[in-house]
């Protein structure tokens, strides 16, 4: 009979009320109030800029990361609050899905756990009938869980880590992307649900493969993309759940240890939103380990190798703030760093007066325009630096930085190429995020957050298509 309820109650479209905003201490956020739960929702943006290396074929490192366990103490808050739970939802893919460059960017990495693109959001319930004693010192529910999330925001500020309260809008758009149109519409099948952009799956982790290293695993998967979420609860107890996006549905689950959560397809998409969490009979709690480190946002774009072996991606784009790049380099490593960006997820608009030199580089995700105006749904500019009258191409030192064309609306990240040996002042080298100058044919040196590298360029054969109308004349890699 068990059987017979799941597959009758996973077959319901869910239905939630609209966030709204509340106002807190002269701030607003966004709440949701479903089923006597106020939901709130922060977005963990961690250190800007922080580059990751890659250790070997399965490990990376990176300073941008997240101990989960840390989060238990935020679950009791004063004169007797207490959250329900912290969901930590992670949302992401290894590279992007349009077009071929993509999948052979992907395979020049290789095998490591790393994603072109991925953010953080924390999801906090509050259940109401549960904490009347506390809120009776409230003004209001909304109030009371706005004041929470700005309190944990704040926390996680004094340990480094940016982060930010989430609008009501920001509630809005952080659903739709986690696949609220299939939670809510009727394709639901026992094994997947469908939206508009593929068929969701979700799987459980068993307790004993709640670690760091299982969590870093599932930026491995193949797929077009990654929902992660590990839920705490106040008695140091944890669930940890994945959701893959696929363009048919999986067969087979992508991992021995995870289990699929059939007929609650639904409802396990839904505990990853901001609204109530569904109670999933397929999903057992356990306790929390000593650690449990999860990484917070892209984990950049390929470079090349350092000295030891390692090899080094660097984030060029940024969710919390405006990023600035400059790359002074010859075309056969400018136009790589602007293919891998496209590779990783981002979406491209070059600005030129000089059509001819990068209509190599057009892709479903790079347009090659002539005019300020960027393309639509433009995420990463590329300009061309114009030296001043009267100056080269190393008239940077004590100059200003021109561009031929300066993108009109500015979308949220520049990157400028200027030609090899080009410097840049003191003055305005701090006026950029990340700095990537060509010391040799190969050679570069990345500076990003307060660090420098000294990388010899991954130059692999199957991007020469896209780096030069003529043939490339520098010793490669395959």
């Amino acid at each position: 009979w068990s059987w017979a309820v799941l597959w009758r109650r996973g077959r319901r479209p869910i239905d939630w009320t609209a966030p709204i905003t509340v106002a807190n201490n002269r701030s607003g956020g966004g709440v949701r109030v479903q089923d006597g739960v106020a939901v709130v929702a922060v977005q963990l943006l961690g250190r800007g800029h922080r580059a990751t290396r890659v250790t070997g074929s399965v490990s990376v490192e990176t300073e941008n990361v997240l101990d989960i366990v840390e989060l238990v103490p935020m679950l009791r808050q004063a004169l007797g609050l207490q959250l329900d739970s912290i969901s930590v939802v992670t949302i992401g893919s290894r590279h992007g899905t349009i077009g071929d460059f993509p999948r052979v960017y992907d395979s020049e990495i290789g095998t490591p756990p790393y994603a072109g693109r991925r953010e953080t959001w924390l999801i906090m319930r509050l259940a109401v009938i549960d904490n009347a004693q506390a809120l009776f010192w409230r003004t209001t529910v909304g109030a009371a869980a706005i004041s929470v999330a700005q309190r944990i925001a704040g926390l996680l500020r004094c340990q480094g880590l940016r982060a930010k309260v989430a609008t009501a809008t920001d509630l809005v758009e952080l659903d739709r992307r986690l696949g609220w149109d299939a939670v809510s519409g009727t394709v639901q099948r026992w094994k997947a649900i469908r939206g508009e952009a593929g068929w969701m799956t979700t799987y459980a982790y068993p307790a004993e493969a709640i670690t760091s290293r299982n969590l870093s695993q599932a930026w491995t998967l193949r797929a077009d993309e990654v929902i992660q979420n590990v839920t705490v609860f106040p008695d140091a107890t944890c669930t940890a759940t994945i959701t893959v996006r696929t363009p048919t549905p999986a067969p087979t689950p992508p991992s021995v240890i995870l289990r699929r959560l059939n007929g609650e397809q639904a409802a396990a998409a839904a505990a990853n939103m901001c609204g109530p969490r569904p109670h999933l009979r397929g999903l057992r709690r356990s306790p929390l380990p000593a650690e449990l480190i999860t990484e917070i946002g892209p984990s950049g774009v390929l470079i090349g190798k350092l000295s030891n072996g390692d090899r080094l991606l660097v984030p060029v784009t940024d969710a919390g703030e405006l990023s600035r790049v400059f790359v002074a380099a010859d075309d056969p490593i400018a136009k790589r760093i602007v293919i891998r960006t496209a590779g990783a997820g981002e979406r491209v608009c070059v600005h030129t007066r000089d059509m001819s030199r990068w209509i190599s580089v057009r892709m479903p995700e790079i347009s090659v325009v002539n005019s300020p105006r960027p393309a639509p749904r433009t995420t990463v500019s590329v300009v061309e630096y114009a030296p001043r009258r009267g100056g080269g191409a190393g008239a940077l030192e004590g100059g200003g930085i021109e561009a031929a064309i300066s993108p009109t609306p500015r979308p949220a990240t520049v990157i400028t190429i200027a030609p090899a040996g080009a410097q840049l002042s003191e003055a305005h080298r701090n006026g950029f995020e990340v700095i990537i100058e060509q010391l040799g044919p190969a050679v570069v040196n990345v500076s990003a957050a307060g660090e420098n590298w000294l990388v010899e360029m991954d130059m692999f054969r199957a991007e020469n298509r896209y780096v030069s109308l003529e043939p490339v004349g520098i010793s490669v890699g395959t």
